[in-house]
């Protein structure tokens, strides 16, 4: 069964449930990203010069300023939580503008992580290939999360 199978059947909760639960279910695709990033980051520069026409550096700033922005936007959650309760709850359509914020940065991470898959150079070193395949998977999984728990429409495993 799939994480997004797994979390689907809570779309029934309420948008604030969904929200606090999407939270607790990131954490660790979240983590892994910034792990994956983390060890891109640290990749000599001799190691990367081939890279992206020697432009890496600016493909992990994008990285990195994602990543920073999917942090902030999940840690928004609570706080438009704690807002729509005052104001009557949290609606579908509140949910829905907060999931198509989050996909802003996480469809960053997921191009690059695609696009970084698709080097193919004998000198890479391992570790380059091992971080795009965790960033890759764990935006897919973060991706699933989101899905599962704020689309209106459901998808295919």
């Amino acid at each position: 069964m799939s994480l997004y199978q797994r979390l689907r059947p809570f779309y029934r909760l309420s948008p604030e449930e969904r929200i606090r639960m999407m939270q607790v279910e990131l954490a660790a695709p979240l983590d892994t990203l910034r792990r994956a990033i983390g060890d891109l980051s640290r990749l000599r520069p001799d190691q990367t010069a081939s890279l992206m026409r020697g432009r890496f550096g600016e493909l992990l700033d994008v990285l990195c300023e994602s990543m920073a922005r999917l942090d902030a936007l999940i840690a928004e959650g609570v706080e438009r939580c704690e807002h729509a309760r005052v104001v009557g709850g949290l609606s579908d359509h509140d949910l829905h503008a907060y999931r198509h914020d989050l996909l802003t940065p996480l469809n960053n991470l997921r191009g690059v992580a695609r696009l970084a898959l698709r080097i193919s150079d004998p000198d890479l070193p391992a570790d380059f290939v091992q971080a795009t395949r965790d960033l890759d998977n764990a935006s897919r999984d973060a991706l699933d999360v989101i899905d599962a728990l704020t689309a209106s429409q459901e998808r295919d495993g």
